[in-house]
């Protein structure tokens, strides 16, 4: 993959990939995934997710039901993605939260989301970016980020 395919973009995708394509724009494009799966955010089984796993990109992506299964989510796990020419992944906290800073993320909350399966999980957030950085035992594994709101209900999709 080359740079430009490999630059996450909050707010707007993923190299070519953009948050609004539908499901067969991004196949168009990367493939069919290693994995499918539905899932649902309540257990009323509304808000349903068409989740989607491209194993050998380490990469993951999620198309919601409510926005006519656009692509709503992306998440990676590989050091070979960058954020602003950053390569984050398996960074500790104290060095992630450094390089946020430098690379400009003022808001960040960190909250610990530890459970009996995950002991020690920590999501560490910018809500600004509408980007999340999942830690296990203090490292970085996974960024994910999603579409940005202009208010509590309108998504601003990238054009």
């Amino acid at each position: 993959m080359s740079k430009n395919e490999i630059e996450i973009k909050p707010g707007i995708g993923l190299g070519k990939i953009k948050f609004g394509m539908s499901r067969e724009e991004v196949e168009s494009i990367l493939g069919p995934a290693s994995h499918k799966e539905f899932t649902y955010f309540d257990e009323d089984e509304q808000d349903k997710s068409d989740a989607w796993e491209y194993h050998p990109l380490r990469l993951d992506l999620s198309f919601e039901e409510a926005e006519g299964y656009r692509l709503m989510i992306i998440g990676v796990s590989s050091e070979d993605y960058l954020l602003q020419g950053s390569s984050l992944i398996g960074l500790s906290t104290e060095e992630l939260m450094e390089e946020l800073e430098l690379l400009g993320f003022t808001d960040l909350e960190i909250e610990d989301l530890s459970t009996e399966d995950e002991p020690d999980q920590k999501l560490l957030s910018s809500e600004s970016n509408a980007v999340n950085f999942w830690l296990q035992s203090d490292i970085l594994e996974e960024i994910q980020w999603g579409t940005q709101f202009s208010d509590d209900e309108t998504i601003r999709w990238p054009e």
